[in-house]
């Protein structure tokens, strides 16, 4: 068995009381079989008070007011400080460790809705490297696992992270480079032609960014965009296509419009939340560029954060196409997710009066974070969004 973990992973630990959030409120944790055993048996004073507040039924905790029954007034755990660290579920004590499971592969992340996590994640500005090791463990096979396919995406996603990485570019090359890759390997997947995926990558690494692919970036941010039967055609191919007809303000306004009414709301206030945040953003007749000029004045640390958040995105999701064949809208994710937390960030500056801290982007991180990755609806329909809606479009997210 393989593992594989970003080499902060070991940094993080975590900091209980001081956390300015806490990680068990706003979602049903749900307790393991082992664990449910070992409460069942558990002796002593703090007995009655397990047994009452388990939803045996569900095999959750109990909330009140959203809380799980065993926070207390300080934001700490009671089963922990009265029964023992060991009495701790398998969700407890391993958030916010993420691990996504493939045949002979784990791989290791922390999640970004922790706050101590996306604060060591943040605070990293030197590129961001991945440790795998062989660990002991008995062989294991998939039913229907395509190895094949999940070696060509593993292979695909390093190339990716060098794009992502590729600190000589500016950023929103970048960003495009991400997209007509996907673009084009979903396209071969779609066609069964996985075999075309190596001269795929070396087409796209011997075009780089020059200015051959940047004509045809602008050509299709001109009017150009994806087929009509929605299936992608490559950089270089010819179709029917239909106009990307949103001018950039606009389609910044219908990437939001379209995603929150679809999304199941985990914490109350989000949505108001998003309201305060975005209309100093928004509430203009027209895109004004100078905002996002002033805030990166204001803020450099975004350009390299930008930078780690793509690859967060990437480096979590990607491969998961193995079980369900959508490698563009994984890379549409990585993209738009970046780019609400970019447009969250700005509207704070904006409603702050032209300043922005550090904890600031720390708080907006971990709250989308978890408005998106602690559902399981959320993600699913996210994903599904960036397939079918045509505000995602291939050309569309190129102007982003």
């Amino acid at each position: 068995m393989q593992i594989t973990r970003p080499d902060f992973y070991k940094e993080f630990s975590c900091i209980a009381g001081a956390c300015p959030d806490t990680c068990c409120a706003g979602w049903q944790i749900m307790i393991d079989e082992k664990s449910l055993k070992k409460y069942k048996k558990f002796k002593g004073t703090f007995r009655n008070r397990l047994h009452n507040d388990i939803d045996w039924s569900e095999q959750a905790f109990r909330q009140y007011d959203r809380r799980c029954a065993f926070l207390n007034e300080e934001n700490l755990c009671d089963i922990y400080s009265e029964a023992g660290p060991d009495m701790l579920c398998d969700t407890c004590r391993k958030y916010p460790r993420h691990i996504e499971e493939f045949e002979g592969l784990r791989e290791y992340s922390l999640s970004l809705s922790c706050p101590e996590a996306a604060r060591i994640f943040l605070s990293h500005k030197n590129t961001i490297s991945f440790v795998t090791r062989e660990v002991p463990s008995k062989e294991e096979t998939y039913e229907d696992f395509d190895y094949f396919l999940f070696t060509a995406l593993m292979d695909t996603r390093d190339y990716l992270f060098s794009i992502i990485q590729n600190r000589n570019v500016p950023m929103k090359l970048r960003r495009q480079k991400l997209l007509a890759c996907a673009h084009d390997f979903q396209l071969a997947l779609d066609k069964n032609e996985l075999f075309q995926w190596e001269d795929i990558r070396a087409r796209h690494e011997k075009s780089g960014f020059t200015a051959e692919f940047q004509a045809k970036v602008r050509s299709r941010t001109a009017g150009k965009d994806i087929t009509k039967n929605g299936n992608a055609d490559t950089m270089t191919g010819h179709s029917e296509y239909q106009n990307c007809d949103f001018s950039l303000f606009e389609l910044k306004k219908q990437i939001w419009q379209t995603v929150m009414p679809q999304m199941e709301v985990l914490r109350p206030g989000w949505h108001e939340y998003l309201e305060e945040t975005l209309v100093p953003l928004y509430g203009h007749t027209s895109d004004d560029s100078k905002m996002c000029d002033s805030f990166i004045m204001a803020y450099p640390d975004w350009q390299i954060q930008e930078e780690q958040l793509l690859l967060y995105w990437i480096y979590t999701y990607f491969c998961g196409a193995v079980y369900d064949g959508q490698i563009f809208a994984k890379v549409k994710m990585a993209i738009v997710c970046t780019f609400m937390i970019h447009e969250l960030a700005v509207g704070t500056y904006l409603k702050n009066g032209g300043t922005f801290s550090f904890d600031e982007m720390v708080s907006i991180c971990y709250r989308f974070s978890r408005e998106l990755e602690h559902s399981d609806l959320n993600l699913n329909k996210f994903e599904e969004l960036m397939d079918e809606e045509n505000v995602f479009r291939f050309g569309n997210l190129l102007k982003i």
